[in-house]
């Protein structure tokens, strides 16, 4: 059985080792992706959320994400944030990296908490309409005090992300273990808030791209 014993935490910065890793991977993150680009889906996406970018145009998305520009594309990457939570198993954390002109496709990594070391199988992110959903890749699993810190990564079509970032949707994500099944939600308050600032830096970058 996939226990949790992690409590709730109020901090949506990234840790240190975090943000190393996003450091790391702007650099190398452009070698593991295709070519490819989602301008003209996203657009679709973007038409849809129209209304959420409108309330997110006076927010100031800079200190949400960090980008790198390169010779063939720019690599963004979204800071950790945690909005997601479980009353056992605590928080959920996620970013997004996402890199121009390439398969379409971002990076969505996130981390999680349990009292055992038995990996996750899968995952589901779930905001309205819009299911971004798949196996996943373990990046590492690190004993702490009590239990387990988990991180993960898997792919997501990037067309998806706007309409993600829906500020009038309740949002969930499930995790898949074995057989078992964890659902984390999110508070209505906190969604609110920063989901005008993800579909914001999303509709920046396809203009960006769009260039």
């Amino acid at each position: 059985m996939w226990g949790f014993t992690r409590s709730i935490r109020s901090s949506s910065t990234a840790t240190d080792r975090e943000r190393r890793e996003i450091e790391s991977g702007l650099h190398s993150w452009a070698a593991a992706a295709g070519r490819a680009s989602w301008i003209g889906r996203l657009f679709l996406a973007g038409f849809f959320a129209v209304g959420v970018v409108s309330t997110a145009a006076g927010q100031n998305i800079r200190p949400h994400y960090v980008s790198k520009a390169e010779a063939d594309g720019t690599i963004y990457h979204t800071f950790p944030v945690t909005l997601f939570e479980h009353p056992e198993a605590g928080d959920l954390t996620f970013d997004i990296t996402y890199k121009e002109h390439r398969t379409g496709r971002a990076t969505l990594n996130f981390t999680c908490y349990s009292d055992e070391s038995v990996p996750v199988d899968s995952v589901r992110f779930v905001s309205g309409r819009t299911v971004m959903a798949g196996p996943v890749a373990k990046i590492y699993l690190e004993p702490e005090k009590r239990g387990w810190k988990h991180r993960y990564t898997f792919e997501v079509d990037a067309l998806l992300l706007c309409g993600f970032f829906d500020e009038t949707a309740l949002p969930e994500v499930t995790l898949h273990v074995g057989g078992q099944s964890r659902v984390y939600r999110v508070k209505r308050s906190a969604w609110r808030s920063y989901a005008p600032i993800g579909c914001r830096i999303f509709e920046m970058i396809r203009v960006n791209e769009a260039r």
